[in-house]
């Protein structure tokens, strides 16, 4: 059986936010260090952002949307860590079959005014 993955997501936290964000998405069934792209409103460092890319179920965006409605079901999930990503976690969600990543997380810091650290050029997610 495989996995039906519906939307493609694009996510950053502030610096400071990030490992209470990244160990809720762990608790979620989402491992390692979900949040790997530095980034900063010049694209210079130390970055202030951190984001990433993913593709995910129906269910953990569903849960990520209505994070400030309660915290989600699940084994070592930190209410702290909850309320973390319902205060600070900017995530934007689109149909995976016709979204792609790249484009989705340029357009995502670009309308937040943010850059990739170190990017003078494009870079994968």
């Amino acid at each position: 059986m495989t996995t039906a993955y519906l939307y493609q997501i694009a996510f950053i936290a502030p610096v400071e936010h990030v490992e209470a964000c990244n160990r809720a998405a762990n608790a979620l069934g989402r491992s390692g260090d979900n949040f790997s792209v530095p980034l900063s409103s010049n694209g210079e460092g130390p970055a202030t952002h951190f984001g990433g890319s993913a593709r995910e179920q129906g269910g953990f965006v569903q849960a990520v949307a209505s994070a400030k409605s309660g915290i989600p079901p699940a084994e070592g999930l930190n209410p702290d860590d909850w309320q973390v990503v319902a205060n600070h976690l900017d995530v934007v969600a689109d149909p995976a079959e016709t979204t792609d990543a790249l484009q989705q997380f340029n357009q995502m810091l670009a309308s937040r005014g943010l850059m990739r650290v170190g990017s003078g050029v494009e870079a994968a997610v």
